[in-house]
């Protein structure tokens, strides 16, 4: 009963919330113990349910209410690792310093950042590594507003990627040879992170700062809210960060380059959509992510060479012909034999695995090279573009600067899109089954058996992977 005239107030705004006469709710509720039991039924039985959903759409509200208007991500000056790699040899990682470019770029930045924030209270969250201190100090010095930061958050959660205690000279090129073929995101030198256990501890401070710590720092006193939050940090994180709040896929991740030193991406927030999308207007530069991928644009009028197409028609028709069925009786039955009984053993026949291999091989003999510049102002799902490329692709491989690759696609010849049979989008990071599954295109005939024969409609896996969300727009908190 005491307990019942606890929440009477309570059981008031809820049941009212649920009834036109918010009075005669509470008179039947009342006071006492029954009152609670009629408002646990309630609940159970679904009747309150709109209000429920009425109490968390408030509080959602009154939580993006709580946020800055912007997010203001920087990325450190030139340190001493960006001019001489050698220096992770004798140095740890954490104690490197900025070059006098590096405190000169901050000093700018800070002039440049003073007329963003105008006037309004700052939170700041920096890295704890020396040079992401050090160009929080250059920001200072060049004129942004110290007086008006209310709190200095030293985060390791948002500190550059771990490489171990030090460095071999060499290591580096080796670690970018092996990271190709492993992939960007995954790929994990000795004793150290990959970008996948960067981006886990990244969602926890973007999740930590969004929840809890912007709305509590509001909830001390509303009038101070905080305006502005300017996170000093590294360019693998901010890039990472990025993913998180665009839900970028791993792909799209590793198509991303850093920003520069010193240069910044502000993220305005959209209340109505309860979201923060990128505003490049008060962004440096002024433009969005640098992203290019590389695709093999498989040509109908271009042929694979004698060679590839005799062994592949030759390795089909030994797969054809009836003794390959004792070849493959053979391989279960020695498989099934080192495994124990009643596993499935799942083995990937070789033949089948040499076939696959010489169509990716087929595929690439008949393909044009080119890369996709600007990759995340594609329409999503972006594997499916086609003719939505063009201005877009740059005529060949490689990695160049965001000015020289746009002015070499300037002299890329028109794609003639009624000669292209299918875009690679993978290489030979991709099986030509996991490609034919992704695209939704269909291996010849005489590649399927009965049963696949029943099944011709297969749907690109890509539109279901694909997110709803936009490249620059953040989902909805939940």
């Amino acid at each position: 009963q005491v307990a019942a005239q606890a929440h009477t107030s309570w059981v008031s705004v809820l049941m009212g919330s649920a009834s036109s006469n918010g009075d005669q709710v509470v008179d039947e509720v009342g006071s006492s113990s029954a009152g609670l039991d009629e408002l646990l039924k309630r609940l159970n039985g679904g009747e309150l349910d709109g209000a429920l959903r009425q109490i968390c759409h408030r509080q959602q509200i009154l939580k993006w209410q709580s946020l800055p208007e912007r997010i203001v991500l920087v990325r450190h000056g030139e340190s001493e690792g960006n001019v001489d790699r050698n220096i992770y040899t004798t140095k740890g990682d954490a104690h490197l310093e900025l070059t006098p470019t590096g405190l000169r770029q901050a000093m700018e930045a800070g002039r440049r950042l003073k007329d963003v924030v105008g006037d309004d209270n700052i939170f700041v969250v920096v890295s704890p590594f020396e040079r992401t201190q050090q160009t929080l100090l250059g920001l200072y010095r060049g004129g942004f507003p110290q007086d008006q930061v209310q709190v200095v958050d030293v985060s390791s959660q948002i500190r550059e990627q771990e490489f171990g205690n030090f460095q071999q000279i060499g290591a580096h090129e080796l670690a970018r040879a092996e990271q190709a073929i492993v992939g960007r995101f995954y790929y994990r030198r000795p004793n150290a992170e990959s970008s996948a256990d960067v981006f886990d501890r990244v969602s926890a401070f973007w999740d930590d700062l969004i929840g809890n710590v912007m709305p509590s720092q509001c909830s001390i006193d509303p009038h101070d809210r905080t305006d502005t939050c300017l996170v000093v940090t590294h360019g693998l994180t901010l890039r990472l960060i990025l993913m998180k709040v665009f839900q970028w896929s791993v792909e799209t991740f590793e198509t991303v380059w850093n920003v520069g030193t010193c240069h910044h991406v502000t993220l305005r927030k959209n209340m109505e959509k309860m979201c923060y999308q990128l505003d490049i207007k008060h962004s440096f530069p002024q433009e969005g992510s640098w992203a290019t991928r590389p695709i093999w644009m498989v040509m109908k009028s271009k042929e694979a060479s004698a060679e590839t197409e005799q062994k592949l028609k030759m390795l089909k028709q030994f797969k054809a012909e009836s003794n390959w069925k004792v070849l493959e009786e053979l391989n279960v039955l020695e498989h099934e034999a080192s495994t124990p009984h009643g596993q499935p053993h799942g083995k990937w026949l070789e033949i089948d695995r040499v076939i696959d291999k010489t169509e990716n091989k087929r595929m690439q003999e008949r393909s044009v090279l080119y890369t996709v510049l600007d990759y995340l102002s594609l329409p999503q799902p972006r594997t499916t573009q086609r003719e939505t490329l063009d201005g877009r692709l740059m005529l060949g491989h490689g990695t160049l600067s965001r000015e020289e690759a746009l002015g070499k696609a300037k002299g890329t010849p028109a794609i003639d899109w009624d000669d292209v049979e299918f875009i690679d989008w993978w290489g030979s990071v991709l099986s030509y089954q996991g490609k034919m599954l992704r695209e939704g295109g269909q291996p010849k005939e005489e590649e399927f058996d009965k049963t696949d024969k029943q099944n011709k409609s297969r749907p690109s896996l890509a539109r279901h992977l694909s997110a709803s969300v936009q490249g620059f727009e953040s989902p909805r908190a939940r």
